[in-house]
């Protein structure tokens, strides 16, 4: 966080607000901005959602693995540019922030996970307040286990450093906490591409992972949180919004890679 050192100058950032897409498609645009943002130094804030649900498979898990989530056989199938466990991205919103190596958060992962997700926490509860409900969101601050092997398939069943996870305040507090919010990173020439999910409801294809709603018993819509997000992320980024559509050189390279990288086999089952 910024403790000692001085408030860093504010970077113009582009803001998308994307509709519903597939996941090859999503995927494609995330890394194509890291690609830009390497060369050209554009930071970019993206919120975006899934047309079906869809299942991605972090950088580094096994394609075969999905098989073993018998509700998701159905699902649509994505692999990730970015490491961690699988998410089925259904009911929910998606954020992307793609950073420059010239922003003072792009080399200092932590950091940057903390200063996203304590904004959403902040968000969230927000909302929570003024329904009257007694949970609260937080960061998770318990080391995960080093064995990679013994970690669960879906990604919100796991726990990290600085995940956001849920409490409610009249239960007992030893109650494992809820996760409701997960990101990933993935790095390029100093640029920083972290994405990440906020489960906000329950799917038919992951029916073991409770949302906000089944949770809390409160509705919080995508639209709902794109009132507040926006804004809160870019003081505490130190960027400085300029909502807009994705550009057409960029959507272009997107459908470009789309077609020839996430929507190949060579590609989902590399591993």
């Amino acid at each position: 966080m910024q403790s000692d050192r001085a408030m860093p100058a504010f970077a113009a950032c582009q803001l998308l607000m994307d509709p519903p897409a597939g996941g090859a498609w999503n995927m494609a645009v995330d890394e194509v901005l890291l690609t830009t943002a390497a060369q050209t130094g554009l930071p970019t804030l993206r919120f975006y959602q899934w047309q079906r649900p869809t299942l991605s498979l972090g950088y580094f898990q096994k394609a075969a693995d999905r098989n073993t989530h018998a509700s998701s056989l159905d699902a649509d199938v994505v692999r990730r540019l970015s490491g961690g466990g699988a998410i089925l991205h259904d009911q929910e919103l998606t954020y992307s922030l793609i950073l420059p190596a010239s922003h003072w958060l792009s080399r200092e992962s932590q950091t940057l996970y903390d200063a996203v997700h304590q904004t959403i926490v902040r968000a969230l509860n927000h909302f929570l307040t003024a329904a009257n409900s007694p949970w609260r969101t937080e960061l998770w601050q318990q080391p995960r286990a080093v064995d990679a092997a013994d970690q669960p398939l879906l990604c919100f069943q796991r726990r990290s450093v600085g995940d956001v996870v849920m409490r409610n305040s009249e239960a007992d507090p030893s109650a494992l906490a809820v996760k409701i919010v997960g990101s990933a990173q993935r790095r390029r020439h100093g640029a920083v591409l972290q994405h990440g999910s906020l489960l906000l409801g329950r799917s038919k294809a992951a029916p073991e992972l409770d949302g906000i709603e089944e949770i809390t018993d409160t509705k919080i819509s995508p639209a709902d949180l794109l009132t507040i997000l926006p804004e809160r992320l870019a003081k505490n980024l130190s960027i400085d919004l300029a909502e807009s559509s994705l550009p057409a050189d960029i959507a272009l390279q997107a459908a470009d890679l789309q077609q020839k990288k996430y929507q190949a086999a060579s590609w989902t089952e590399r591993r």
